[in-house]
């Protein structure tokens, strides 16, 4: 069965979106998506769209983020005929039409309606890594040689600065963090062997 996707509250309170036409050769659904707070929505065929549709309902209440389906019946017909359907939100003040055309039996080809929204591109932020999986990264040898050797580097670099001045407090404080640092990764080796 064909289908007629319309967009409520989308953009803002009240805010009907809708293709500006519609073509089907047999009974339809209008899918009434309400994207924000709850709404009625007043459904309305003209004159010339009625001589082949029939709307059996007009007025509808559609909760908040949810959807409503509304089937639009049709009758055979030898050419096509086309009129406007009505979407009418917030008693009146707001409304939009659709160029409906209902067409003979088997002459509108089936294709699947695609939403404006997955023509853009959905990417997820990449979750920085946890000092946890920076840690394992440095024991299982993942880290890259670049990222290793430039650390290597500044250890040492701190190593000679304390020596060279002969600050007896920045040398031990370099050591302790080194040896900390090492003490730290055989603990995570051994509980990630575990």
């Amino acid at each position: 069965m064909a289908r007629l996707s319309v967009d409520l509250n989308r953009d803002g309170l009240h805010e009907i979106a809708v293709p500006s036409s519609f073509e089907t050769d047999g009974p339809f659904e209008v899918l009434l998506r309400n994207h924000g707070e709850a709404v009625h929505v007043h459904l309305n065929i003209d004159e010339e769209l009625s001589t082949v549709a029939n709307l059996a309902e007009s007025n509808h209440y559609v909760e908040p983020h949810s959807h409503r389906s509304v089937r639009i019946e049709t009758r055979p017909t030898n050419t096509a005929v086309t009129g406007r359907l009505k979407v009418v939100t917030a008693y009146g003040a707001e409304s939009s039409y659709v160029s409906t055309t209902v067409s003979p039996p088997g002459t509108v080809t089936k294709h699947v309606e695609v939403d404006e929204q997955l023509a853009k591109p959905q990417r997820d932020e990449p979750t920085p890594p946890t000092s946890r999986e920076r840690l394992g990264a440095v024991v299982s040898g993942n880290m890259s040689p670049r990222v290793a050797g430039i650390s290597t580097l500044g250890i040492c670099g701190v190593l000679v600065v304390a020596a060279v001045v002969e600050n007896t407090a920045l040398f031990v404080g370099s050591l302790v963090v080194i040896v900390g640092l090492f003490s730290v990764l055989a603990i995570s080796r051994r509980a990630m062997t575990e």
